[in-house]
């Protein structure tokens, strides 16, 4: 779902039911309201982020079991983590950075077709893995960067 939906639809649905609106009706309208609220925020929640809504997607076709990733993409990771603490020139390291985004963006577009259109829920699996460590990773660059600015 396109995040600029995604977001129109929350609104629209959080100003029919958001507790602020039943300041006067019974209690059991008020907690109705408040539980209502809450399971959109969540569902909200779950759809913005990639890895939780592919989570939720594979969860309604099959029972999640843990991700195991390739062989190949282990043996990437050990090579981005020595290229990361090898990496002591700032501007070499935001270009790091944006090649790490562009890594998450292309598996998060992958991500999106195996849910959306080929229902591939094992290769989804193994994606969602891959994007749990390229979305940690990301943050780890990122807080080198933070560190080496503040030096």
């Amino acid at each position: 779902m396109e995040i600029d939906n995604l977001n129109h639809q929350y609104r629209i649905l959080q100003k029919t039911c958001h507790p602020d609106r039943f300041i006067d009706a019974t209690d059991a309208e008020k907690k109705q309201s408040l539980l209502k609220s809450t399971e959109i925020n969540d569902a909200y929640q779950t759809l913005k982020d990639p890895i939780k809504r592919a989570s939720h997607i594979i969860n309604l076709h099959k029972k999640i079991t843990e991700e195991v990733l390739p062989t190949e993409f282990l043996m990437q990771q050990m090579e981005w983590e020595e290229e990361l603490e090898e990496l002591i020139d700032l501007d070499k390291l935001n270009v790091f950075l944006d090649k790490i985004n562009d890594e998450k963006i292309s598996i998060i577009n992958l991500l999106t077709d195996q849910l959306d259109e080929k229902k591939d829920w094992k290769l989804a699996l193994s994606l969602i893995g891959k994007l749990k460590f390229i979305s940690k990773f990301y943050s780890k660059i990122q807080q080198k960067i933070f560190a080496m600015d503040l030096s």
